[in-house]
C-alpha cells in the first residue's frame, strides 16, 4: 500500500499492489490522513466479506508516511471491532524494502506525469487507468498481464468487484491520451 500525487494539494492516488500477481488497484482521495486511507479497507471489506478480504488485505506493507500512522484504523475494522488486518512498515528511506510498489508506481506517471493537473481525475477514470495498466504484458510474468495473473488465481468475480476489467492486448493505452 502507498500513496501517489503530484503536489500536496492532491489529490491523492492510494494504491494497492498484490505482489504475487503485480496487479494494481487505486482509490481516490482528496486528503492524505489516516482516517481516508482506512476508508478504502471498510469499502474492500464491505464489497468482498471476509473470506475474499482476509485473502488480498490480511497483510499490509507500507511506508511510513503520515496517511498510514495510524496502524490500528488499518489492523480494525471500527464499526465491528474485529482484527481485518496486520499492518508492516518498511525502515525509513528504504523503497527497496517495497520495490513492486514503487516499480508499479512508474506505470502510473507514463499516464499521469509529474507536473500535469490532476484535477480531472474520478474514480471511474482511476480504474479505467488501473484496467490498462494492468492488462499490460510483463517480461517478469513470462509475458503474461497481471489481469490474467489475478484472475487466474483469484477469478474474474473478484477483479470485477476490484473495478478492473481486462482490455484487449491492441487496446491498452498507457500514455496521458488514456484520460483525456
Amino acid at each position: 500500500m502507498d500513496t501517489v500525487y503530484n503536489n500536496q494539494a492532491g489529490p491523492y492516488i492510494q494504491t494497492f499492489i498484490f505482489e504475487n500477481t503485480e496487479f494494481m488497484i487505486g482509490i481516490l482521495h482528496s486528503e492524505k490522513t489516516s482516517d481516508l486511507m482506512s476508508k478504502s479497507l471498510d469499502k474492500f471489506q464491505e464489497i468482498l466479506l471476509d473470506k475474499k478480504y482476509e485473502k488480498l488485505f490480511s497483510v499490509l506493507l507500507t511506508d511510513q508516511g503520515t496517511e498510514f500512522v495510524k496502524s490500528q484504523q488499518f489492523e480494525i475494522n471500527m464499526n465491528t471491532g474485529e482484527i481485518r488486518s496486520k499492518i508492516f512498515y518498511c525502515d525509513p528511506m528504504q523503497s527497496s524494502q517495497k520495490p513492486h510498489v514503487e516499480n508499479n508506481h512508474n506505470f502510473i506517471r507514463e499516464i499521469l506525469p509529474n507536473g500535469k493537473d490532476w484535477s480531472h481525475l474520478t474514480q471511474e477514470k482511476l480504474n479505467l487507468m488501473f484496467s490498462h495498466i494492468n492488462s499490460t504484458a510483463r517480461e517478469n510474468l513470462g509475458g503474461k498481464t497481471p489481469y490474467e495473473i489475478f484472475t487466474f488465481i483469484y477469478g474474474e468475480e473478484l477483479a470485477n468487484k476490484l473495478s478492473i476489467q481486462k482490455i484487449a492486448k491492441d487496446e491498452v493505452t498507457t500514455t496521458p491520451r488514456l484520460l483525456k
